[in-house]
């Protein structure tokens, strides 16, 4: 008896479908190759291994398709990093910038769950589907288990003296946080060793001009959080107070159009008698 249930290809579901036959099933594929030369094996290895681990179960993942010899099949991130993406767009609108900074909190809670440390998370290794949504990849330098990384965080991102672990993947959000909220790396202007010093000292750049997050950014690079989770639970808190004080402003706004409408009515109305009281004062 033949097996009845479609057993889906690796990273393909029932969205990808494009048709289907008698003998076979025709699924769309929006992929890149990722391909590692001889010496890069053990990127390779370790990339194929922590998205084998991490699988389908979070849509903020870039798509694993599978391996082809020395290569992996991921997404297509048509609208690239979100470093790449501030290049092309000067101008975004705080709404997005909301949506991704949330939506990446939760997606590193979730690869945490999963006992898999990035060690390197940057904008330039956030990347962006066609809906402008968050999909977090190259992890072929990250650490897994009891398996070191094998890169990494950029100088502008890194907490100076640590190993690896929570702290230091938190230390890197809150440099990205504040590159989603400005546009720029911190201490854009200075070189590597200025940065580092300046981490190592506790000296950190002014928020004042940041519109958003500023105390989770500090909070991130002072070690107030112990997990992701606890920071993620801030960032809702804060999305959720921006968007109910956009909201009131609104409904504010509408009030007060509402009242002065009926006097614009009237204006509106009494403009012919106006007119015609002027032609009769002329006559």
């Amino acid at each position: 008896m033949q097996e009845s249930t479609i057993q889906w290809p690796l990273g393909l579901d029932i969205k990808d479908l494009v048709g289907a036959g008698v003998t076979a099933i025709v699924a769309r594929l929006d992929a890149v190759v990722k391909f590692f030369g001889p010496s890069e094996s053990r990127f390779f290895e370790r990339e194929k291994l922590i998205y084998q681990r991490l699988g389908s179960d979070h849509g903020g993942i870039v798509r694993y398709f599978g391996v082809l010899e020395n290569a992996l099949i991921l997404q297509f991130a048509s609208h690239t990093s979100i470093r790449q993406y501030f290049a092309r767009q000067k101008q975004v609108p705080l709404s997005l910038k909301l949506r991704w900074v949330e939506q990446l909190f939760d997606v590193v809670r979730f690869i945490h769950s999963r006992r898999v440390l990035h060690g390197d998370i940057s904008c330039n290794n956030i990347f962006l589907d066609g809906n402008l949504d968050v999909k977090l990849g190259d992890f072929a330098g990250s650490a897994i288990d009891d398996l070191p990384p094998l890169v990494c965080y950029e100088t502008s991102h890194e907490l100076p003296g640590e190993d690896i672990s929570t702290r230091t993947e938190l230390f890197a959000l809150g440099s990205t946080v504040f590159e989603i909220m400005t546009g720029s790396k911190p201490y854009q202007d200075l070189n590597d060793h200025e940065v580092c010093s300046a981490f190592s000292e506790g000296r950190y750049p002014d928020l004042q001009s940041v519109s958003a997050f500023r105390n989770t950014i500090m909070g991130c690079w002072r070690q107030k959080y112990a997990t992701v989770e606890e920071a993620l639970q801030d960032i809702e808190l804060e999305v959720a107070t921006i968007k109910q004080s956009h909201t009131s402003r609104f409904c504010a706004l509408l009030g007060r159009q509402t009242v002065l409408f009926p006097f614009l009515l009237t204006a509106v109305s009494l403009i012919p008698f106006i007119g015609w009281a002027r032609r009769w004062r002329s006559l």
